[in-house]
């Protein structure tokens, strides 16, 4: 029997709270009054005080800390107060977290892409050198993993150059992002692509042990720590807003391919060159039925919690470029799809998004259909049909 994740625990935690009668915005002092009671509902309640900017918060987490000697629920207790530190508040340091005075050499420096259509991204790190800098260039993909990484000797000139050329060719920036964060996705990545026996290009843990030993840091998502979670899950019209988002440039990449929809379009397909004699509108809503199941499809199962940290990504980039309502509406999607059900229904961006690359692939099939009909003369008993329907 597989290990339960953090999803599926916070997801089994969460139902346990509501069956306790507590809400989503349940205060603090309600959520620590039932810790210890349950795994699952403890580590729901770690996740739940993170997004509460609120000293009481603080407290309960330290003590949730201490009432229990797991290690899930302490990486949870430790990023909700990593998210609480980020919009201000005052954090106790553990003695064994508190800074040793170590020559640790010079701090490193991170950099973070936005995420592409499939899943990829660029993640730097940088470490000053005498004669320049280290770079720690890597190419990973959510949720495949790491593909490549590579670790080279460059000057500062250079390296905007290589900054400068990434966004004239490609339209591609750059952005600051604390190392540790960026370090985390690469790890992260990393094992990804182990543990799917993935092939990947370099050293990682080699390239890595030249720019630091620190041990890697489970850094929560950045936009969820800088952003009101609260405010954003509860104003309805930040999530109706978000098909604006189809409108930044940095999704003009996010369209599902041929291959993804293929089963879907061969569905529409076999419903429109049915035997059976059916109008235009029992046509329509047949196709209707099969592209709201893709839309489930495509954001559920085992790809939603991908699409989750993929929103959060583009949320985070959204923000440091100065576009925060961009970055309110990716962090609304992100916050639905992470509650859903039913995959990418009743979410905007996700319903337009899969529904044009849907039809877009539709109507290109049919126009090639219709322009090799143009040289044949033979008419199927289907076509026959629909035309002498058409005429009654």
């Amino acid at each position: 029997m597989s290990k339960p994740t953090r999803e599926t625990q916070l997801r089994s935690g969460e139902q346990r709270l509501q069956e306790w009668g507590l809400a989503p915005d349940a205060a603090a002092a309600a959520l620590r009054a039932v810790a210890g009671r349950d795994a699952a509902a403890d580590l729901a309640i770690a996740a739940r005080l993170g997004a509460q900017a609120d000293a009481a918060s603080v407290d309960a987490l330290l003590a949730l800390e201490g009432s229990r000697a797991d290690k899930l629920l302490h990486k949870e207790v430790r990023r909700s107060l990593y998210r609480l530190e980020q919009r201000g508040l005052t954090v106790p340091q553990a003695e064994s977290e508190k800074p040793v005075a170590l020559a640790a050499g010079p701090v490193l420096e991170g950099y973070v892409s936005t995420v592409d259509g499939r899943g990829d991204q660029l993640v730097w790190l940088i470490k000053p050198r005498p004669s320049g800098v280290a770079h720690l260039f890597a190419v990973l993909n959510d949720p495949e993993g790491l593909r490549e990484v590579e670790l080279s000797e460059t000057s500062r000139k250079a390296l905007r150059a290589a900054q400068q050329e990434l966004f004239s060719r490609h339209e591609l920036r750059m952005v600051e992002a604390d190392w540790r964060y960026c370090d985390h996705l690469i790890d992260r990545a990393f094992h990804w692509a182990t543990e799917k026996g993935h092939t990947i290009s370099g050293d990682y843990r080699g390239f890595r042990a030249q720019l630091t030993k620190e041990p890697v840091h489970d850094v929560p998502s950045l936009a969820r720590a800088q952003l009101d979670v609260d405010a954003v899950r509860a104003d309805a019209r930040v999530l109706a807003e978000s098909e604006t988002l189809l409108e930044e440039k940095e999704f003009r990449t996010w369209f599902f391919d041929p291959d993804t929809v293929r089963p879907y379009l061969d569905e529409a397909k076999q419903i429109k060159d049915s035997p059976l004699v059916l109008n235009e509108a029992q046509q329509q809503e047949r196709v209707r039925q099969v592209i709201d199941r893709a839309v489930e499809e495509l954001y559920g199962g085992d790809l939603r919690d991908s699409w989750v940290r993929r929103f959060d990504a583009m949320a985070y980039f959204f923000l440091v470029t100065k576009r925060r309502s961009a970055a309110r509406r990716a962090l609304a999607v992100s916050l639905a799809l992470e509650s859903s059900t039913r995959g990418g229904r009743d979410i905007p961006f996700c319903e337009t998004l899969a529904r044009s690359s849907i039809v877009a692939f539709m109507q290109m099939e049919e126009q090639r259909e219709q322009e090799e009909k143009k040289g044949s003369l033979v008419v199927t008993p289907q076509e026959a049909a629909r035309e002498m329907e058409r005429k009654r």
